[in-house]
């Protein structure tokens, strides 16, 4: 290929302003529905991420297939199309199985989930793990080392390419080496989400901890009607005066709710009660509750939040019992 002719790949900032559009594109979608749909999407809190990941994937998928030539909003803007190795738009189904490994990654980083389900929320847990950590650095090996087509997992996985809008014919890509460690870094991931849990368990049982009292709690105060996902923590903080450490010991409850009423007293002291009726409380150990409200979606998130704290001898679900 000589200097004068013209490029066929697109190239690191262009994706990258494509991709920037995109996600802020994606993050406006999802205010828009977390606004609309707020008593909904509150309480499932993170979980509320499945719905990201799908406005994702259709995004990326619809607007990434034969249907619009290949380009999303951000692509079309930097002047850029995804298709096949042939040179043709990627049908919709092949759009849609790479925009799941394209968003994929994203979305489930960070996502704290809480399935009940234990065996689904092990396969979660796998597919967790493998997204973040085999496939993100896969992408960041591909995006280092993957030559000038610079073909993503995803890419891979779909026959794909990016190129600039003004290509018809696409240069056969080379980088099976590449692709190669690409998929042992995925591999890898996977293999040690399946068997690490019992291997630690193996070899550290020490490190196995089960908390059935702070389940207990999260159990009871699940069963309240105003409220969804619930987060229960033993926070410990010792701190120093005149020589002599002080340990104190806070059990916090944290509520995900619908849209707030305008009071939030008689529920906080609901979920007060409830505690204190199935917690044993430590000497000297205080209790906070709080509650949440907002969305999660994983494209876009909005949280407010109010604690207080809670007689731990006070059965009775009483505002007077907030410690305000």
């Amino acid at each position: 290929m000589t200097e004068d002719t013209p490029k066929h790949f697109a190239g690191f900032w262009p994706r990258v302003g494509a991709w920037l559009v995109d996600a802020i594109v994606l993050g406006l979608i999802g205010y828009a529905i977390g606004w609309a749909a707020f008593d909904y999407v509150s309480p499932l809190g993170a979980n509320a991420r499945f719905i990201g990941l799908g406005i994702g994937v259709l995004y990326h998928g619809i607007l990434g297939s034969s249907l619009a030539g290949g380009r999303t909003l951000g692509k079309r803007l930097l002047g850029l199309k995804v298709v096949s190795l042939n040179g043709k738009p990627l049908n919709l189904f092949v759009a849609l199985w790479r925009a799941i490994f394209l968003v994929g990654p994203a979305i489930l980083n960070g996502w704290f989930f809480y399935i009940a389900d234990p065996v689904l929320f092990q396969v979660l847990s796998v597919v967790a793990i493998t997204a973040v950590f085999g496939v993100g650095l896969a992408q960041i090996y591909l995006v280092l080392f993957g030559g000038p087509a610079r073909r993503l997992f995803h890419d891979l996985l779909s026959g794909s390419v990016v190129v600039y809008a003004a290509t018809r014919e696409v240069p056969k890509p080379k980088g099976a080496v590449h692709a190669a460690v690409a998929a042992v870094l995925v591999l890898g991931a996977a293999g040690l989400a399946v068997v690490g849990p019992g291997l630690v368990a193996a070899w550290f049982p020490s490190a196995v901890v089960s908390y059935p009292a702070e389940q207990a709690v999260a159990d009871a105060v699940g069963k309240l009607p105003e409220v969804g996902e619930v987060g229960v923590t033993n926070n410990t903080h010792t701190y120093y005066s005149d020589g002599k450490a002080t340990t104190t010991s806070t059990l916090i409850v944290t509520a995900r709710t619908g849209r707030w009423a305008a009071d939030t007293n008689p529920l906080l002291a609901k979920i007060g009660a409830e505690t204190v009726k199935v917690y044993k409380f430590a000497p000297g150990q205080e209790l906070t509750v709080k509650v949440v409200n907002g969305f999660d979606l994983g494209i876009a998130s909005l949280t407010s939040a109010r604690s207080v704290p809670y007689r731990t001898d006070c059965t009775a679900a009483d505002t007077t019992c907030l410690m305000e």
